[in-house]
Parts: C-alpha cells; structure tokens; sequence
C-alpha cells in the first residue's frame, strides 16, 4: 500500500497530519509525500521526514494543482501495482483504543471482493440536485483505493472544470463498475484554517465553474 499526501505551503498542516497517523496506526508502508513548489519551508520539512523515516519519500514536482498532484499518485500506485491510501495535510487522526483503523481497512480491502473504495464517518457527503440528489461520495481526504479500482478506472478526471466535484465523480464510477463503498468505524478532524486558504475559495469565478462540473459530469454518465 502506498500512503499519499499532495503538499503545498501547509507546513504546520503537514506537522499534524503526518505525527498524528503515525501515533495512530502500527502500519509503516510506504509514505509519499508529493510536494509541490512550497514556499513555506513545506518542501524542507518533507525532505528531512524523509532523512529520519526510511518508509517516507518525496517527489518534488511543478505546482499544477490539486488534481495533477492526485492524479501522480495515482499514477505511482497504478505503475507500482499497489492500493492507495489518499489523504491531505488538513487531517488530523486520532488514535483508537486496541484497534488500528488502517489495519482493519486493509482487512476489508483484502476480504470484500466487491470493494471499489473505503474511507470512514464522515468522510464525504451527500451531493444535491445538481448531480444526484442524495448520493453518497468519498473525499479526497480519507479514501483508501484498492489497487483493481484504480487499475479500471486509473485517477480523477482532469476534463472536470477546476476538479470542482472529482471525489463525486471518482465514487459514481466506482458504484458503475458494480463495486460497493465500504465505511469503517473512525473519524478525523480537520483544522479550521483549511477551509478559508483553500485556493478553490479563491476563485473569481467559482459558482459559475461548480455549475459547468456538474454539467460536464450528468453529461459525462447520461444523468438526466
């Protein structure tokens, strides 16, 4: 399993997310770290993670964006044959008494044939009336990948303006291949600055862009 985290000028965001999984899973896989042209010091902390933890590297990349970053994961699980574990430098996780929460979704992932993604409480939403009213999606921020769904399906779609509802999309093209959502009993915490320096807030533009998403999906999946 590969544990991907896109990291762009959150460096204290970083801080949490990563020490905060570390103190609540035993599980050491492989920790990639894709950071993308931080100047912060966000890339500087990456490189010194990976100095002092042997399961951590980094790839340096071009800021392109949310989606490119995603999308490159994806593409090292997909080239490496391995399933993915997708989160953000938002999350903080807590740790449960005598259980491993990553133990027990790699469990489902090697139990449940029908499994096409996994994440927990909380971990996505209902989308309204714009795509399908009332269906369950997966964020990007808790959504484990078995390595057969990214194999049919590969990463998000970059065709989506802005990548305004891509989780949405990512999760109905899993329910179509006939593969089931599974939840976990565990929930993480977000911290409060994410949401107001997210650079899809900053948008001029954003309400016309989310209505061209959704348009371009119903289109996409004939959804009338």
């Amino acid at each position: 399993m590969i544990i991907g985290i896109p990291v762009r000028n959150d460096v204290e965001g970083l801080k949490y997310a990563f020490y905060s999984f570390l103190n609540s899973t035993l599980i050491r896989d492989k920790v990639i770290l894709l950071e993308s042209e931080s100047t912060d010091g966000s890339a500087e902390f990456c490189d010194e993670l990976a100095k002092f933890y042997e399961f951590v590297e980094v790839v340096h990349t071009k800021k392109e964006g949310p989606m490119k970053a995603y999308n490159r994961l994806f593409e090292i699980a997909k080239e490496k044959k391995e399933d993915l574990f997708l989160t953000q430098t938002d999350v903080i996780f807590p740790k449960c008494r005598n259980r491993d929460w990553l133990q027990h979704i790699k469990d489902i992932a090697t139990e449940r044939i029908d499994c096409g993604i996994i994440t927990c409480f909380g971990g996505g939403g209902k989308s309204g009336p714009e795509f399908i009213d009332g269906f369950n999606w997966v964020g990007g921020w808790f959504i484990y990948i078995p390595y057969k769904t990214i194999e049919k399906i590969g990463g998000y779609d970059e065709n989506i303006p802005l990548g305004w509802g891509c989780d949405i999309d990512y999760t109905y093209a899993v329910t179509q291949l006939g593969l089931q959502v599974y939840y976990i009993n565990y929930w993480v915490d977000h911290y409060p600055d994410y949401v107001k320096n997210h650079e899809h807030e900053k948008v001029e533009n954003i309400e016309e862009l989310k209505k061209e998403a959704f348009a371009y999906m119903r289109k996409k999946w004939k959804i009338k």
